[in-house]
């Protein structure tokens, strides 16, 4: 599918900041044997950049629904949807990430929990390494609409979950920066019933050490001065 150089290069931008959230993308998208098909809508209809404080009030949350994912939007670019959804765990490391979508209309939800009772609130925060402390949220959205892509990331709001085990349920309300454009949309959704499986060993250590450690420049290595 051919792509603008431009849409190119700012999704490349997306995957550098987001790269974990992608690669789980790309775990539920070839995981999923059948998707139901998005009706996009008209695609020149609500890119207008608003301000931040020009946006149109936050959207209730919509009904939740066991099993999937379902949102919807308000704002600049309209990203609404219901899709079956997964859940990988990293125990030890205290991350969980929710995916749905198919292929090019895709929803990530990357979450840093604390030890203990898992249930509760967790904020939504722009993506940066090392990602912040627990509890801490990103939401991530993928669209492909030829000839162009889109790279959303949640830049502000508040993730709860409800119920934790076997099966994690909760909602999210963010507000969405577009990386390339910078439209602004709010984004809100529900989940419910989905069901946690663990994620390859390899992959979470892999997580940990490229998420979860301390940046080159805030290394705790003490300096020639102090040694």
């Amino acid at each position: 599918m051919p792509t603008r150089p431009l849409r190119i290069a700012a999704a490349i931008r997306w995957v550098e900041a987001s790269v974990l959230l992608l690669a789980a993308l790309a775990i539920a998208c070839s995981s999923q044997p059948e998707q139901e098909a998005v009706d996009l809508g008209d695609p020149e209809i609500g890119r207008t950049r608003l301000a931040a404080d020009e946006l149109p009030p936050v959207p209730p949350y919509p009904q939740s629904r066991n099993g999937r994912l379902v949102t919807q939007s308000a704002g600049d670019h309209e990203i609404q949807g219901e899709w079956s959804a997964q859940a990988g765990l990293c125990d030890d490391a205290g991350i969980m990430e929710i995916y749905a979508g198919p292929p090019g209309y895709s929803t990530a939800l990357f979450i840093r929990m604390p030890e203990g009772d898992r249930i509760g609130e967790y904020p939504i925060a722009a993506a940066a390494t090392p990602f912040p402390s627990a509890p801490a949220a990103l939401v991530a959205v993928q669209i492909f609409e030829d000839p162009d892509a889109y790279g959303f990331q949640g830049y502000h709001g508040l993730l709860e979950l409800s119920e934790w085990g076997d099966e994690v349920s909760g909602r999210f309300a963010s507000t969405l920066r577009e990386v390339s454009i910078d439209v602004l949309t709010h984004y809100v959704g529900t989940f419910e019933g989905i069901p946690v499986k663990p994620l390859p060993q390899a992959y979470c250590d892999a997580l940990r050490d490229s998420t979860l450690a301390p940046h080159p420049t805030e290394s705790s290595e003490p300096s020639s001065d102090e040694r």
